[in-house]
């Protein structure tokens, strides 16, 4: 996969100047893919079908707080060669308000790529082998809490059978 370029580094308490944020300084993290939130995988045929996500040679998935993404790199048409927008004026809405603080509606929201570059998320699946060595220990989890479940609920059952039969 294709490396970002690499940024200076910010002081660990990064503070956003009074004019705006540091975009002079961006190599436009967030102009460079885009991730789309996907149906969290439940069975074999949901963990193929990521696969073919994953065979495609600038796709990856990853997870977040429980929350399955599909991301594409792939750099936005309007990224000027100095990582500048080339329609700033009529940018979308998702690009004008983007991990700014001032339209952050929660503290759990990202803050621009720019400041979170070194996050990682829960999970990250960039290869076939690594899904299928994942889901191979998830299903084999879910199959035996099934299995579980499954003995408790005969064992209820026959315990009510049994009471039953004792009135």
């Amino acid at each position: 996969m294709e490396s970002l370029p690499s940024l200076v580094p910010l002081p660990a308490a990064a503070a956003i100047p009074a004019d705006g944020p540091p975009c002079h300084r961006c190599v436009a993290l967030c102009c460079r893919y885009y991730a789309l939130e996907i149906d969290a995988p439940e069975d074999e045929d949901d963990f193929e079908q990521i696969k073919w996500y994953l065979i495609h040679g600038k796709s990856w998935v990853f997870v977040d707080d429980g929350d399955w993404f599909l991301q594409v790199e792939e750099d936005c048409r309007f990224l000027g060669p100095r990582n500048e927008c080339q329609i700033y004026d009529k940018r979308p809405k998702i690009c004008r308000e983007y991990g700014m603080p001032e339209h952050l509606e929660s503290p759990d929201e990202p803050l621009c790529d720019y400041f979170t570059r070194t996050d990682r998320h829960d999970l990250e699946f960039r290869t076939m082998d690594e899904l299928d060595s994942y889901a191979k220990v998830t299903l084999a989890r879910r199959e035996a809490q099934r299995a579980r479940r499954s003995a408790a609920a005969s064992e209820a059952w026959a315990r009510r059978k049994r009471a039953r039969r004792a009135r």
